[in-house]
């Protein structure tokens, strides 16, 4: 996946997502950037390329620094290439020029690369900045934009497209290996799967990126039944891109989406998606036996703000944002404690003032734990439905989502029944917000629960599944329409 990167086709397919859009991505062939005294830095290798997009690009300026007598060749997509010579130690600026773009590529690739005593790397020139004349406007690049950083808050539908694309050019070699190593690996499962298949009217396949969704994909065809795909797919993570799955959802008669922003997606890549997404028991969250003071007593939560964040474990699941936007309610006078719910998966130290990792708990005490809230704050990335936001407004709480995941974007009304931060400082602010009005706070809540309890009953989402399977049973119409 990281040499895919390094094809022209990835790039090309990048760029024309990118056409109109005031973005950019240092895509492959660059070190990490460096902090100096006199600002950001970054090191190319061998060949470097970077992606642009904007609405009327005419030119661009690059300050760089060789550590030798060398020369650089830059090619823009679509125009002539230009030659640089750099003198050893000496700045310089590399400008070129041409008519305005609303996409582009550049290549940078240097006569020769050094690697100094005590280095590893292989260096080519340092960038210092990037800018570009977009329109009337001068734009100056984030040197800290990479592919890892694209993947997190760039357009989505950008990057589908661009891993799609490298899924689809993947060697059958790699999909066979990918299947052997993430598994399950159980030819009994396979054997029984293939038995069976033919005594059902549809077979139903989840979830990526294991192999059970190919699988009762391929059940599906060779019993020559339709198949609806639940792939639980998260739009950000390479992982879930692979041309089986493509194929699969591709040739299903329905994907389940789960929110509507993905779904909106699938449509986008050919898929005939569906979101009906899960349900909930609103008896068991309407009990009396509910009891957030009692989870406050034990733990000598009483009288400070708590937010609660609940989830494994894991770094995607933004237990850091959490943490700082914590600190930045604390550093504004209030003694809040952050409670923190969930499995360790990923085994790193939680520390800080104010915060309480408590690992798994029962049912019955994660359930006071909402009610004992708040607010709750939850800045995971990579979701299909984020059942959690549900599980907050139930108890009427108002929740703090990431804006860059669809499946946030597509639950929480930004500023009615929470709000949907973009950063560290995003979060902190707006859990500061509610912290201090607490009328505000509950209302955000309450607009929650009734949303959750009007449309998140099983009993409205089972009738509306049965009729998307039994669309696919027997082939009328499209589950998506």
């Amino acid at each position: 996946m990281e040499g895919e990167k390094e094809a022209p086709a990835f790039a090309a397919v990048l760029e024309e997502e990118m056409r109109g859009l005031p973005e950019h991505c240092f895509l492959s062939g660059w070190h990490e950037r460096e902090s100096w005294d006199d600002g950001p830095a970054r090191w190319t290798q061998k060949k470097a390329c970077l992606v642009v997009g904007g609405s009327a690009v005419s030119s661009l300026s690059m300050e760089v620094q060789a550590l030798v007598d060398t020369s650089v060749r830059l090619l823009i997509s679509g125009e002539e290439p230009r030659e640089f010579a750099l003198e050893k130690g000496k700045p310089a600026r590399l400008e070129l020029s041409f008519t305005g773009r609303d996409a582009f590529t550049l290549s940078l690739e240097n006569r020769e690369t050094v690697s100094p005593m005590g280095e590893v790397r292989e260096l080519g020139v340092v960038v210092r900045s990037v800018r570009i004349v977009d329109g009337r406007e001068e734009r100056q690049l984030d040197l800290s934009r990479a592919w890892g950083e694209f993947l997190e808050n760039g357009p989505e539908k950008a990057i589908g497209a661009a891993l799609w694309s490298a899924a689809e050019a993947r060697p059958a070699r790699a999909e066979r290996w990918h299947e052997y190593l993430i598994g399950p690996r159980s030819p009994g499962m396979r054997r029984a799967v293939m038995r069976y298949a033919p005594a059902f009217d549809v077979i139903v396949g989840a979830i990526v990126p294991m192999v059970t969704l190919s699988l009762a994909w391929e059940a599906a065809n060779r019993a020559n039944k339709p198949f609806v795909a639940f792939p639980l797919f998260h739009p950000r993570d390479p992982n879930h891109y692979w041309g089986c799955f493509g194929r699969a959802m591709r040739g299903a008669a329905g994907v389940e989406g789960n929110s509507a922003a993905i779904a909106d997606l699938m449509r986008d890549w050919g898929f005939k998606a569906f979101s009906v997404g899960p349900g909930f028991d609103l008896e068991e969250w309407s009990s009396p036996e509910i009891d957030g003071n009692r989870f406050r007593r034990k733990y000598g939560f009483e009288g400070r703000p708590m937010l609660l964040w609940v989830a494994r474990k894991t770094g995607y699941k933004g237990y850091r944002e959490a943490i700082e936007a914590l600190r930045y309610v604390r550093d504004h006078g209030h003694p809040a404690a952050l409670v923190m719910i969930g499995p360790d998966e990923d085994f790193q130290p939680v520390s800080g003032e104010g915060v309480y990792y408590m690992g798994a708990l029962p049912r019955k005490e994660i359930l006071d734990a909402y009610d004992a809230c708040d607010l709750f704050v939850f800045p995971s990335l990579h979701e299909s439905f984020c059942m959690v936001f549900c599980e907050a407004w139930l108890r009427g709480k108002p929740v703090l989502g990431n804006a860059y995941s669809a499946a946030a974007r597509s639950l929480i009304r930004d500023g009615e029944d929470g709000y949907l931060c973009r950063d560290a400082e995003d979060y902190g602010r707006r859990a500061l917000e509610l912290v201090e009005n607490p009328e505000k706070a509950r209302q955000m809540g309450e607009l929650g629960r009734q949303k959750v309890c009007n449309e998140r009953g099983w009993d409205n989402l089972v009738e509306k599944l049965e009729r998307i399977l039994e669309s696919a049973a027997s082939g009328r119409g499209n589950p998506s329409a």
